[in-house]
């Protein structure tokens, strides 16, 4: 090969490599913005999940037994903790 197509085989595979890479950064760009909606749908989940558990508290406090309490108590404690755990480990995973 001469110089000259040396240099344009050189261009081509740079230019397909800075292609690449652009691509990449795309991707894990919208990959960074799906990881935070994610985590705001989840904070948004547990914060509802939290406030049917209040509601359903109040709303028969006198009927719900102790056993009930406590299980709608631990169904708050899940609704808050998940999104937590689900954080950790999507940072970890990245």
């Amino acid at each position: 090969m001469s110089d000259e197509s040396e240099t344009i085989a050189t261009r081509l595979w740079r230019d397909r490599v800075s292609l690449r890479e652009a691509e990449r950064d795309a991707a894990l760009a919208r990959a960074r913005q799906m990881e935070d909606k994610l985590a705001e749908l989840m904070a948004e989940n547990a914060r509802l999940t939290a406030e049917i558990a209040r509601l359903k508290m109040s709303a028969g406090s006198e009927a719900i037994s102790s056993h009930s309490e406590t299980e709608l108590q631990m169904e708050a404690l899940r609704g808050a903790l998940l999104p937590l755990i689900a954080s950790d480990l999507t940072r970890d995973a990245a």
